[in-house]
């Protein structure tokens, strides 16, 4: 099961996931909301230099004007894009050309039934969905969990990878992974103490997040 812990604020921050065998970290930047998580591009760049091979660093972001978006990649120099809010479909291909070894994620929030149909809009343009949580005042990091149920509707018929984020925690990942089984997980909130990120909750949620599944069906 692949993990990305999401915003990452501190080489500390980036310690703690790598020790918990990450294979993503997410730095939030370009936001329309209040978050105590968010980094410049300068910073971001500042601390991808220290990550070790074979970990991607994401650019999690809820800007929407394209140029905006590239730019923000360039000055971050992250390997994957996620975007956190609305685009148009065809935009993502713009971006693609001009970042041609960019990786593109597109969220899809989980409000209702709809998320299906939102998800296969996407499909055809993104390397991967991401289903998350929104609230009126936040489309991202909310802490809330959504409708497993939809979520694994969506997992079953994608043909693109599909990431579980929203309200995750070391207590209910598990399930979460065998309700909806995909292709990895997001957390964010749910490994943080005292508003920082925790160490043995970091550690708890990657091995709860890896024995979720039997050996067989990851291989698979």
């Amino acid at each position: 099961m692949r993990i990305k812990f999401c915003g990452t604020t501190s080489l500390a921050d980036m310690q703690c996931a790598i020790d918990a065998g990450c294979d993503a970290l997410g730095f939030i930047m370009g936001v329309t909301h209040r978050s105590s998580d968010v980094v410049t591009p300068k910073e971001a760049a500042k601390m991808i230099r220290e990550l070790p091979p074979f970990i991607e660093p994401v650019a999690v972001t809820h800007l929407q004007e394209t140029e905006d978006l590239i730019r923000l990649v360039k000055d971050s120099h992250c390997t994957t894009l996620q975007i956190q809010d609305t685009i148009e479909p065809s935009e993502i291909d713009v971006i693609r050309d001009a970042l041609p070894y960019l990786k593109i994620v597109k969220a899809v929030h989980v409000t209702d039934d709809s998320a299906v149909k939102t998800g296969k809009r996407y499909e055809p343009y993104a390397d991967a969905l991401i289903l998350d949580t929104r609230t009126r005042e936040k489309i991202g990091g909310t802490g809330i969990p959504h409708d497993w149920n939809i979520s694994a509707t969506i997992v079953a018929t994608s043909a693109i990878p599909v990431i579980l984020a929203g309200g995750l925690t070391p207590e209910n990942v598990r399930e979460a992974i065998r309700k909806v089984r995909p292709y990895g997980v997001d957390v964010h909130t749910g490994v943080k103490k005292d508003g920082v990120r925790n160490p043995e909750r970091t550690l708890a949620f990657a091995r709860e997040a890896r024995c979720a599944l039997p050996n067989s069906w990851n291989e698979g």
